[in-house]
């Protein structure tokens, strides 16, 4: 009990009371919508493998697995529209659309700031160039490859 709580201090501030990062009462009471499991969050959860699973991409994915092992079911049949393969663990990806506008909300999300620029900077493309790169900084500090959707054009007729 050396120690507060950096969580427990972050939502209570002076009020919580000493004790360890293992005793913690609101990581016990956290719950994890990955591996539903108490004691972490969803963010933190130590289940990559589940992870790689939230999206359905097979048709017995939304089968109940105890039906799959009563029928003998062990296909992977994909859905109709998944086309994407499924990622293994270390074939982490960041996508991000190539507009200005996501750019600057991914640099947000992650906690960095973004450029913004004038008139002059948008029509020389310094903004975009500069979040880009500042993204894949931050891609690369998490460990994953960085990947720019592109936009497709809106044509007036």
């Amino acid at each position: 009990m050396s120690e507060n709580c950096k969580q427990c201090y972050k939502i209570l501030g002076r009020l919580v009371k000493r004790h360890s990062q293992d005793e913690c009462p609101l990581l016990r009471g956290s719950y994890c919508g990955v591996c539903s499991a108490y004691g972490h969050s969803p963010s933190n959860c130590p289940d990559g493998v589940t992870r790689a699973y939230r999206e359905p991409q097979f048709i017995e994915q939304l089968v109940p697995p105890s039906l799959l092992e009563e029928y003998g079911i062990h296909t992977q049949t994909l859905l109709p529209a998944f086309t994407r393969s499924i990622l293994t663990a270390t074939e982490k990806l960041m996508e991000v659309p190539e507009t200005d506008d996501a750019l600057r909300a991914a640099l947000v999300a992650a906690g960095v700031k973004p450029m913004i620029c004038q008139e002059k900077g948008r029509k020389e493309n310094k903004e975009s160039m500069e979040n880009k790169k500042r993204l894949q900084k931050v891609a690369d500090k998490f460990g994953r490859k960085l990947i720019f959707l592109p936009v497709p054009s809106v044509q007036k007729t």
